[in-house]
């Protein structure tokens, strides 16, 4: 019996013959049982599933083989900064080495330690000076360095003054930012999560050689952290991490217990270097204001200065309007021999910028013999130097350092590598 539905007529012009089908419109590989067009679009059907499957695969294996696809990072990638995050944040302390680029002077390089409340210790060394010795801690920096090294960061100027005390520097003047608050476990961990960066933004580069393995460059917002081994917990550790532009380069180390409990001892060291510390925004003139020609009584003579505060920074910082405290010593002899000097002869006084205070001292030459001179001449000096931190502020770094000592060694460890 004959299908017409199956077999139309022929028309008076008729169309080539589909591919597999003879003249009659039968197809030629169906069997003498099915119906032929039927069975045609069928294997159309298939034909275009099978290449759409295949192109989905090709698809998966290129977002899987780069870690990213049209719309950003694999779900992988965000999962992988999450727990290398949450390994960072609970770090008892980072060694960073590596290079950073000081304003208008170069590439700098940079040991350093950075503990998890922000504490730090280490070195800055421009290329062939000596390294200048970086302590932080509450979100200040200090530096102290001899001369030359002073000057090869451009500070030729107030090198020989920066070289008797330490110095505070604040953001702006060397780094944009603050070395030890942008680099503490914390914050580095912040970083790493790009909550800000949209997912069609971070790109998965090639992996790069660090140390005796490899890890993989994940770029977002400026920034790039290269994830490398996992450790015993199932997270990635960073061991690399390159700021905007090369601004900074910097290789990451895990830290033993035994390396951290060594960072606390010289930190506690180093500690009251901060004691004397220098604002390098801070210009202290002195001028002595009597005028005795070198001549005085011969056992009395009263120097007064006057000293001057004037603050570098912007005016609108507010330290501009801060009281200032500055140390001052008075230094008198009389016909080369020193002359005794009272307790007002030195001290500190508080001076806001712009203001000025006169200091005065009373010296007492050696006593004169009978019939001996009636005058001398006396030759006095005063040295006088802002302090970064007054006493008060001191005393509260140090009850701080002793608390974030006790915070770093509550906290474990880092696993070793899985």
């Amino acid at each position: 019996m004959t299908d017409d539905l199956a077999r139309p007529g022929t028309p008076d012009d008729p169309s080539l013959p589909a591919a597999g089908e003879d003249d009659g419109g039968r197809d030629g590989n169906a069997g003498e049982g099915s119906p032929p067009r039927r069975r045609s679009r069928r294997r159309a059907v298939l034909l275009a599933l099978g290449v759409l499957a295949v192109v989905v695969a090709v698809l998966l294996w290129i977002v899987q083989a780069t870690g990213s696809g049209p719309d950003g990072p694999s779900s992988s990638v965000r999962s992988d900064l999450r727990r290398s995050a949450a390994l960072l944040r609970g770090a008892p302390a980072l060694h960073y080495t590596g290079t950073l680029k000081v304003k208008g002077r170069g590439a700098i390089r940079l040991d350093l330690v950075v503990s998890n409340p922000g504490d730090a210790l280490g070195t800055l060394t421009m290329p062939g000076s000596p390294a200048l010795d970086y302590v932080a801690i509450d979100g200040k920096s200090f530096l102290r360095g001899n001369t030359e090294a002073w000057r090869s960061l451009g500070m030729a100027e107030k090198s020989a003054v920066l070289a008797e005390h330490p110095a505070l520097v604040t953001p702006g003047l060397f780094f944009s930012q603050d070395l030890a608050a942008t680099l503490a476990p914390p914050a580095l961990a912040r970083m790493l999560l790009l909550e800000k960066v949209p997912d069609e933004k971070i790109t998965v580069g090639d992996p790069v050689t660090v140390g005796d393995h490899t890890c993989t460059p994940v770029h977002g917002d400026g920034t790039t952290f290269c994830l490398g081994r996992k450790t015993a917990g199932g997270a990635r550790f960073v061991d690399r991490v390159g700021f905007s532009g090369g601004s900074a380069v910097l290789d990451i180390q895990a830290m033993s217990r035994e390396a951290v409990h060594r960072f606390s001892t010289a930190f506690r060291s180093r500690l009251p270097l901060t004691h004397q510390a220098v604002d390098h925004r801070i210009k202290v003139t002195t001028q002595i204001l009597t005028d005795y020609d070198g001549k005085c009584a011969p056992t009395l003579c009263v120097f007064t200065a006057r000293v001057t505060v004037t603050f570098l920074g912007p005016t609108a910082a507010a330290e501009a309007s801060k009281a200032v405290q500055v140390n001052y010593a008075w230094s008198i002899d009389r016909d080369g021999v020193p002359a005794r000097t009272g307790a007002q002869c030195s001290g500190a006084v508080l001076i806001k910028p712009g203001k000025s205070a006169d200091l005065s001292c009373a010296a007492t030459g050696p006593s004169v013999p009978a019939g001996g001179p009636t005058g001398g001449r006396y030759r006095g000096e005063i040295r006088t130097s802002d302090v970064a931190l007054t006493e008060a502020e001191y005393q509260r770094l140090l009850r701080l350092a002793a608390d974030d000592r006790d915070k770093i060694a509550a906290l474990p460890a880092l696993p070793p590598p899985g």
